[in-house]
């Protein structure tokens, strides 16, 4: 069982999220950033009003998300025939064609994901508003971020983009009302982000032990600020952060493991078997890339018989005058964005193992770059989803989801893993170390 932790230190007070140095928050400005001085990491920005803003735009998410699953996003007519579908109607038809868990993949992804997004942060707005917000939010909170990460609209959005230069070659395309509202959407997502200060809601919530206990200042943080950038970590000053509320507290004496008295979340000083965790998702990616680029990914039937594309081979099908764009881009999102996923992964790994001290904020920021771009690799999935769901001309022409869709995807979901199980605080532990030495 995990008791409740100690909190230590005041709100402002805080360990970096990349690099666990200890620090305090500035007052900012409204717009103002505040920055790690060690890892450059964004510890936090001044967003005023942040709650009614985002309360707006999200009402506004919530009203298009209903319109763009209900009616069709794109339709195609030939030779007098027609056929159409909606964002569902992808996964489904992934579904009846033997691609049950891909098909589960862009549910999720592409509907799922977005909704409890949209519907997580509607109702903690409306929570937060209230005279004592109840617990509820604090729970929500919890698990907002995890939606955010798998909510991908925005890479469906250029999937289709690409279905639709790939697909006029054989048919007339008729872009449907889902996809302008999609496209708004994407927008209103981002907005959402950008407004929302998480700190301003955990100020207000109800703390999962009850009413905040006040404790004295430590004397072992007094004078701990941001000018320097080489201070110490929160693990060495015995502090465990909290990585959804920021919250800095102490464990019970002897005690390595602890709940956040503020969210109740578990508390461990590192992810628990980081390293191991994450070598397990690589080498699982790793082993899947090969089928993944080997094995067709699509079928396409005709009159006259039936021709199977590899991921590869569609690149080169996308390629010409006016399309080389998009090919550049399946290409690196496909191809070239999985392999040096693994290849960074693995970097990190060996170098964190190593105790490296070495070019620390060089890996910090490919940490930060394989996080950023790893879900971008699900274009080639929706582009796939969407040209087989529409290519449904019977006789004439059908397009089917081949093996190489689900190793693909495979590689695409494992990676992502991978970056979420690695601790980035493992980079800047040996440089901490050898700093408390000297």
């Amino acid at each position: 069982m995990f008791g409740y932790n100690q909190p230590a230190t005041d709100a402002g007070l805080i360990g970096c999220p990349h690099c666990d140095m200890l620090q305090h928050l500035p007052d900012l400005e409204a717009g103002a950033s505040a920055r790690c001085p060690r890892c450059d990491k964004e510890l936090w920005r001044s967003r005023p009003d942040s709650i009614n803003r985002t309360l707006a735009l999200t009402f506004a998410a919530a009203l298009l998300y209903v319109v763009a699953n209900s009616v069709p996003m794109l339709g195609l007519t030939v030779v007098g025939r027609a056929a159409a579908t909606t964002v569902l109607g992808g996964a489904l038809h992934l579904w009846s064609n033997g691609q049950q868990i891909v098909g589960v993949l862009v549910l999720f992804t592409a509907i799922i994901a977005p909704a409890l997004q949209i519907g997580f942060m509607l109702a903690v707005c409306l929570g937060a508003l209230r005279e004592r917000p109840p617990r509820w939010v604090g729970m929500l909170m919890r698990y907002h971020p995890t939606t955010r990460t798998w909510s991908m609209i925005e890479v469906m959005m250029l999937g289709v983009l690409v279905a639709l230069i790939k697909i006029s070659d054989y048919a007339t395309v008729i872009p449907g009302m889902a996809l302008f509202v999609l496209l708004v959407l994407v927008f209103l997502l981002a907005g959402i982000q950008a407004s929302f200060d998480p700190r301003e809601v955990w100020s207000r919530i109800e703390w999962a032990e009850g009413e905040a206990r006040r404790t004295a200042p430590d004397d072992r943080l007094v004078g701990i600020n941001v000018l320097s950038a080489a201070g110490p970590s929160a693990m060495q000053h015995g502090l465990q952060s909290c990585e959804t509320c920021t919250l800095l507290s102490r464990p019970v004496p002897g005690g390595e493991e602890g709940r956040c008295p503020r969210c109740d979340e578990e508390l461990e000083f590192r992810k628990a078997a980081s390293i191991q965790r994450t070598w397990a998702y690589v080498i699982a990616a790793a082993i899947c890339y090969i089928p993944a680029n080997v094995l067709p990914v699509l079928t396409t039937t005709t009159a006259t018989g039936a021709d199977s594309d590899t991921i590869l081979q569609g690149v080169i099908l996308l390629w010409s005058p006016t399309g080389w764009p998009l090919s550049l881009i399946v290409l690196f999102a496909s191809i070239m964005i999985p392999s040096a996923k693994i290849v960074a992964l693995a970097y990190l790994l060996i170098t964190t193992q190593r105790g490296s001290i070495k070019n620390n904020r060089q890996r910090i920021r490919l940490y930060r770059t394989v996080e950023f771009i790893g879900r971008w690799s699900m274009v080639d999935v929706f582009v796939d989803t969407f040209t087989a769901a529409l290519i449904q001309l019977q006789p004439l022409m059908s397009v089917e989801p081949a093996p190489g869709l689900l190793f693909f995807a495979a590689v695409v979901v494992l990676t992502m893993l991978a970056v979420e199980s690695f601790d980035p605080r493992l980079i800047w532990d040996a440089t901490s170390a050898r700093e408390v030495s000297t």
